[in-house]
């Protein structure tokens, strides 16, 4: 009786956010008869489709395949079902990952089913994820469930950290920044697991789809990630976006400034991990990827989620960085740039208030990741790395024995 009790509660619990996804999926009218557009999805089903037909993955008829090789292997099964149904699984996906991330963040019962229906309805790189079918939030729980500290559904971890993050990575090159981040702060093992799952994950893809990956890899060599003709549009919200509507061109100039982030993001999340902020610093690490990958969606910043979380549960965090982290976070999740025009161009002449809104958010990353290196290199962060030290001395102190075992 107390186990149907706990199931009942838990079903109860799902329903709402269940509703709520599927609100959103079809456009925000009523999810019956059911039939969501979700025109990324429409992409990821029809690769998969292609790769069982022999077709070009490469050659749509609309909106392009972005994805390396191994990822149209992943959408075969999406092609499978009648679309009513994988539509409705994709979505009851998305929102079992909301659920993963949001209890990895210390949430459960109904606080976590309020906290995950509120994000799907209110933050709108989620509503933007779910309505097109995107993949964004797996990739953001694959990385939160590898890597961030907290509560755990299962008592021991069932695969190495790492190997989540590199298949994350092998689907959407981005996630190799958290890899980056996690060798970086001395957590090599993680970083080389994940590196050894992006190889053995794109290997697959070379055996089982040759030319199309020898296509893939070649061009992407060559600079062309197949949506270079998009880096201007207005939704982009990367570095190298800011600099092409800026200077009219995708020159070099871009390709410094998004080099440039990238190292001031993984050096404030290492410093914010030294501190203590293990879990500020993996999220830095995805907004880093974000901004420094030369084709971010505004839906893409799935992060925004854990971002505001940690910093509403940090209250140790110093004010002066906690709070304008924090409206950061809510440019992000009300994304007002997207009410700018967009397209066929039109930001080759955009005015100077339109500049402003559109790349307003991307300033304010930079100096979220800013604010956090120069916060770890201030007072609060001395503070934090003495009691840190103090932490280890005495842990070592403790366990004489075992240190003695591990050298």
């Amino acid at each position: 009786m107390d186990r149907l009790k706990k199931w009942g509660s838990a079903v109860l619990l799902a329903l709402p956010p269940l509703f709520a996804a599927g609100f959103v999926a079809v456009g925000g009218e009523a999810p019956w008869p059911w039939a969501p557009q979700m025109a990324d999805f429409d992409v990821y089903r029809r690769a998969g489709a292609l790769v069982l037909t022999g077709g070009d993955i490469f050659q749509p008829a609309r909106l392009p395949w972005v994805y390396p090789p191994f990822a149209a292997l992943l959408a075969v099964p999406l092609a499978l079902p009648p679309l009513s149904v994988i539509t409705a699984v994709w979505v009851a996906l998305s929102v079992l990952a909301l659920a993963a991330i949001g209890y990895r963040l210390g949430y459960s019962g109904w606080q976590l089913s309020l906290l995950v229906t509120a994000s799907i309805l209110l933050i709108s790189p989620i509503r933007q994820t779910v309505w097109l079918g995107q993949l964004g939030i797996l990739l953001v729980a694959a990385a939160v469930l590898d890597s961030m500290p907290g509560p755990r559904f299962f008592r021991r971890r069932i695969l190495p950290e790492g190997w989540l993050t590199g298949l994350a990575t092998a689907v959407k090159l981005t996630p190799a920044v958290i890899a980056a981040h996690n060798f970086l702060v001395g957590k090599r093992r993680s970083a080389w697991t994940a590196f050894a799952a992006f190889v053995a994950a794109t290997a697959i893809g070379f055996v089982v789809l040759w030319a199309p990956s020898v296509h893939y890899w070649l061009q992407l060599g060559g600079g062309d990630s197949g949506t270079n003709n998009g880096i201007i549009y207005g939704a982009n919200q990367s570095l190298l976006a800011l600099w092409a509507r800026l200077a009219h061109s995708s020159s070099m100039g871009g390709i410094w400034l998004s080099v440039l982030g990238l190292a001031l993001g993984l050096w404030a999340a290492t410093l914010m991990y030294r501190c203590g902020q293990a879990r500020l610093a993996l999220v830095l690490a995805g907004v880093t990827g974000l901004l420094a990958s030369p084709i971010s969606w505004s839906h893409h910043y799935v992060w925004v989620l854990p971002l505001v979380v940690i910093l509403w549960q940090e209250t140790t965090l110093p004010g002066y960085f906690r709070w304008p982290a924090m409206g950061y976070g809510l440019w992000v999740i009300n994304a007002p740039f997207m009410s700018v025009r967009m397209g066929g161009d039109v930001e080759f002449g955009y005015n100077w208030w339109e500049l402003f809104v559109d790349d307003l958010g991307i300033v304010a990353g930079v100096l979220l990741l800013a604010g956090a290196a120069a916060t770890a290199l201030g007072p609060w962060g001395r503070r934090k790395l003495a009691v840190v030290a103090e932490a280890d001395t005495a842990s070592i102190q403790a366990c004489p024995t075992q240190l003695q075992g591990a050298e």
